[in-house]
């Protein structure tokens, strides 16, 4: 069947580009021992998605593309062939972002060793996250991270998003801290129950 423009209830429009954005899903064992959780939280009340919960990510910067950038990054054998230097790109920026949202932080220390909670707070969450892990030596755990999908979102939003979303475990004894301007009350959550919530 062929579209018959003239007919058509609304004028068409080209819909909106995509911005390029990462976001990880930061895991842990629930309380039994047999289910998982994931972090969530609540978006400012204003702006896209106004008072939902997510997880934390954002767009990708020219930073997270940089070359010397991409040297602080550890990845596991085959990352680079499955999805080459931008999926490297792709998370750092999850890193990046989680870091600024929440304080969540997945490096390792000058010795390979994960960072600890003490060292994740002699960080400031508004300077260059590579330029601190740069000076003290670190590296980023991209190899902790594995992709799950790729969304990009409906084609008549205003604004929309391409999203590869990742996979991490929860960094042992790291505690997330909301940034209080685009971040609020971080919540652990089943899966099962965020849905049932959605749907509510």
């Amino acid at each position: 069947m062929n579209p018959r423009p003239s007919q058509l209830l609304n004028p068409q429009r080209e819909p909106a580009a995509t911005r390029d954005a990462s976001t990880i899903l930061l895991l842990r064992d629930g309380a039994d021992g047999k289910s998982y959780e994931v972090l969530m939280t609540r978006r400012a009340n204003q702006g896209n998605f106004a008072n939902a919960y997510v997880f934390p990510g954002g767009g990708l910067e020219a930073e997270d593309a940089a070359p010397a950038n991409h040297a602080l990054a550890r990845v596991r054998p085959g990352m680079l062939e499955a999805g080459g230097a931008q999926r490297v790109t792709e998370a750092l920026a999850g890193i990046r972002e989680t870091f600024e949202e929440l304080g969540i932080l997945l490096a390792y220390d000058e010795s390979g060793s994960p960072i600890t909670p003490a060292q994740v707070q002699q960080l400031d969450r508004k300077a260059s996250l590579y330029d601190q892990c740069r000076e003290r030596g670190w590296t980023l755990a991209v190899d902790q991270l594995w992709y799950l999908a790729q969304w990009t979102a409906a084609r008549d939003l205003p604004k929309r998003f391409n999203v590869p979303f990742f996979v991490a475990r929860m960094p042992e004894g790291q505690t997330p801290e909301a940034d209080e301007t685009e971040q609020f009350e971080p919540t652990w959550i089943s899966p099962q129950d965020a849905l049932q919530r959605f749907a509510e």
